[in-house]
Formats: structure tokens, sequence, C-alpha cells
């Protein structure tokens, strides 16, 4: 079984659980970016005992998470809605829609918070952007656009991550970063593993 199969399951029924785990599970998001994966686990025990205190949490970061004390009730109830209303791509673009409204997140980083609520969509990130030889284009995003230029934005990066799978986006990109940090990771697996137990830790 993938660790997609195994770990996804089980982080998607955390987070639709409440709206405090939704905001566990979009800081976690944000608490990756720029950051290698092995050190995400310590800074969500750090965050969790510390909120706004903590060292991790500035800048942009900070942002994202004041946002979230403000607005994860609507943004948690929306998501639900989200699920019991749509199915497959339509399902994949509301989603998108509902995340890229958390200040701080863009297409790659509202993706994974699809894939990690829901199982849907992906995270197509640097890694995956030069593997994959997908052009950057799919990436740009302002949320000053129009309404219409949003949806393609959209559209273009949820068809980009349904054409590889989202389960083959997270497991392979589980196996790659194993095997670019092994003095951390014993396999993708494991990599993916540790996704579920960030979220249970602290």
């Amino acid at each position: 079984m993938s660790g997609f199969k195994k770990h996804n399951v089980l982080i998607n029924e955390y987070a639709q659980q409440s709206p405090e785990n939704l905001q566990d599970m979009v800081m976690m998001v944000v608490l990756s970016i720029q950051q290698p994966w092995y050190k995400v686990g310590e800074q969500m025990i750090d965050y969790r005992k510390l909120g706004s205190d903590s060292r991790f949490v500035w800048g942009n970061k900070l942002k994202t998470y004041r946002w979230l004390r403000a607005n994860v009730k609507p943004l948690y109830d929306d998501a639900m809605q989200a699920i019991a209303d749509h199915k497959g791509r339509e399902l994949d673009l509301h989603l998108m829609d509902i995340f890229l409204r958390v200040e701080g997140l863009g297409l790659a980083k509202a993706g994974f918070c699809c894939q990690l609520f829901a199982g849907r969509v992906g995270c197509i990130d640097v890694h995956n952007l030069r593997r994959l030889s997908i052009p950057e284009s799919v990436l740009t995003f302002s949320k000053k656009v129009q309404p219409a230029t949003r949806q393609k934005k959209i559209a273009a990066y949820v068809d980009a991550c349904r054409q590889r799978r989202c389960s083959w986006l997270w497991d392979s990109w589980c196996d790659l970063i194993a095997k670019k940090q092994p003095k951390h990771w014993v396999d993708g697996e494991q990599v993916s593993q540790v996704h579920y137990d960030y979220l249970m830790a602290g």
C-alpha cells in the first residue's frame, strides 16, 4: 500500500474534524515554506506551545496565523460544504478557490492544503516543477487579478495536478525527498508517515 493510501486518509479525517484541526493543518503547510521537511515537526511543536510567540511564526507566517485566528471557522465551513456539494474536478476547483483566500498561500501551498484536507489536487512545489518540466507560469499567481483570470489560473494548476494524479504527486515527492536527504529518512514511506505524525505531535 502506498504512503498516500496509508496516511493521507488519516490526515483528511483529522483536518475535517474541527476548525482548530484545520488551522493546525494550514499552519503545518505554512511552516514548511522554504524549510526542509525534516524540520517541520519541531516547528509544529513550538508553534502549538507558543502560538504567535513561536520563533518560527514570523513575517508572512505570522500574517497567516493571524488571518486563521480571525477566519478559520468560515474557511472550515466552506471547505466542508464544498466536499458535500461537489465531486471530481469541480471539487478541486472549489477547494483551491477556498484555500487561496488564506493570507500567505499561493497555488502550490493551496494545493497542498487540498491534498491534506481532502486528498485532492496536490502540491507542485519547486522540486516537482523542475522534475516534471512544468512551466513556471503555472505557479504564477496574484490575488489581485480579476475573477475570470483567477479562475483560469486555478483551473490551469488543477489540470496540471490532475494529469499526474494527487496520489502520485504525494508518493513520488516523498520518495524524492527521501533520496535527496538520506541522512534524515529511511524511505519515502517515512516521509509520508510524518505528515500525520507532525499533526499529532505536541
